[in-house]
């Protein structure tokens, strides 16, 4: 199973949109805005980095920059339409995260962006 690091250890029950960290709990669904997704074939590593707010309203004023970051990635699959519009990819919808055989498989789902990989770490960053 997985590292996982800032965080709480995910179930394998169904999508995390909320969880905790050292920091509190966090909504990434209801209260964050996806800013990028970057993905770093050398580390390898892939990085979802959100601008949150404990008040969705006050993303724009008052939202602070956290990242999730997947280490030790392979098997990775990005799915994206034919009419990808990158505006309907900025909320996430959920994370999945499954143990097969001791290994965390992640599916990633932002609406129009779609990505599934398998992860040795997963380390929360404010």
């Amino acid at each position: 199973m997985a590292s996982f690091v800032g965080l709480r250890p995910w179930s394998t029950r169904g999508p995390e949109i909320e969880f905790e960290a050292d920091g509190g709990s966090f909504d990434l669904h209801n209260n964050a805005r996806v800013e990028r997704l970057t993905i770093a074939p050398g580390g390898p590593a892939l990085t979802l980095t959100f601008t949150y707010c404990d008040d969705w309203r006050e993303l724009d004023s008052r939202g602070r920059v956290v990242e999730l970051e997947f280490g030790g990635i392979r098997d990775l699959k990005l799915e994206l339409p034919a009419d990808y519009d990158p505006l309907a990819a900025i909320s996430l919808e959920g994370i999945t995260h499954q143990e097969i055989s001791g290994i965390s498989h992640f599916d990633v789902d932002m609406g129009d962006v779609r990505c599934s990989f398998v992860a040795d770490v997963l380390t929360f960053r404010e």
